[in-house]
């Protein structure tokens, strides 16, 4: 399925974009994404076009921060009704709990989950694949802008994580989280004092939090995806946790198993095939990118050993991991000597 994204998502791209010398409306009309989503937040967008616009923002400004500092500047207004709300819950926790909710209507390549271990607690954003390092950065600095406007703006989380490298240059990021990342982690997410989860949101108004709850029903019940749908994008989301079972995807649902196997097996599906499915989606994605270890690729398809996952891949492809990565190569390397108007073999 095509992965949607509200284009309330490019606020402030056009105003940095300008500011650093390149055009935007360029970098839009080059992924396929229409003007009118620089200035109108609530058109419906390829998410995938709208994270490589990031991208190639960063790439031909030379700002590796261009994501973040959007984000610096995000309100929960943002979020449209969801903003709404978020904002109108008695505590952090049930604020959290409708993020995780219904942030897929805002860009259905992302999903927010809030683990509680102990005396801590984990805020997970999970994205596609595909996403890189700018749309990586932007959900998180959006996550971190809505715990600061529900708990105040000296509010910072005891840790914050991201599974790529760390740039030359922290000040923005200390800036942006009130304390310096860690980098090169297996998660991208906050790890918070589970005491902040009982802060009583002193706005709130249950009573039109209930009228928003119902609108914003009505608006996910207007998406036209399938059950099968919704359930393989959760499974792609859940797999680098490692907890793409049913059970799970059954509870973010709000449904038990039994009841999920059944409406799959109304579509035609079963669980296991979904989950087999996704995982050679994101294989595929995965081994195109040359700089990723195997054990890597194996943790993020949810394998508990890199054993298994050579076993499962080989079932699949018919070749190994090694083989199906160097083919790819030998392709790029034909490819990119036919563009130079070298003979290709």
């Amino acid at each position: 399925m095509s992965h949607l994204a509200r284009s309330a998502g490019l606020t402030g791209f056009v105003e940095l974009a300008s500011k650093l010398k390149i055009d935007p409306y360029r970098i839009a009309l080059e992924v396929g994404v229409p003007a009118a989503a620089l200035s109108d937040p609530d058109l419906q967008v390829p998410a995938r076009a709208v994270s490589l616009m990031f991208d190639l923002a960063a790439q031909r400004s030379g700002d590796v921060g261009f994501a973040l500092r959007i984000a610096e500047r995000r309100r929960l207004s943002n979020l449209g009704p969801i903003g709404l709300v978020v904002r109108e819950q008695p505590t952090i926790r049930r604020a959290l709990g409708e993020l995780a909710r219904y942030i897929w209507l805002q860009d259905d390549a992302y999903c927010v989950n809030l683990e509680e271990i102990g005396d801590i607690a984990i805020l997970r954003v999970s994205v596609q694949p595909w996403i890189g390092r700018q749309g990586a950065e932007l959900s998180l600095g959006v996550v971190m802008r809505v715990m600061r406007e529900l708990l105040g703006e000296t509010w910072r989380p005891l840790e914050v994580c991201f599974p790529h490298s760390a740039p030359k240059s922290l000040e923005l990021y200390r800036r942006v989280f009130g304390r310096t990342p860690h980098f090169k982690q297996d998660f991208l997410g906050l790890v918070v004092d589970r005491a902040d989860l009982e802060v009583q949101i002193s706005s709130a108004d249950p009573v039109m939090a209930r009228q928003l709850a119902h609108y914003v029903e009505q608006i996910a019940a207007g998406r036209g995806i399938s059950f099968g749908d919704k359930v393989r994008e959760l499974i792609v989301l859940l797999l680098p946790s490692g907890d793409a079972t049913v059970e799970r995807v059954a509870r973010r649902l709000s449904m038990d198993r039994r009841t999920l196997h059944r409406r799959l097996a109304a579509e035609g599906d079963t669980f296991s095939d979904l989950l087999n499915h996704a995982r050679r989606d994101v294989a595929e994605t995965l081994l195109a990118r040359n700089e990723r270890p195997f054990q890597s690729v194996a943790e993020l398809l949810g394998f508990s050993s890199l054993s298994a996952f050579a076993h499962w891949f080989k079932r699949q492809f018919a070749c190994t991991a090694s083989d199906y990565r160097a083919r790819i190569a030998r392709v790029r390397t034909a490819l990119s000597a036919g563009r130079q108007g070298e003979p290709v073999a």
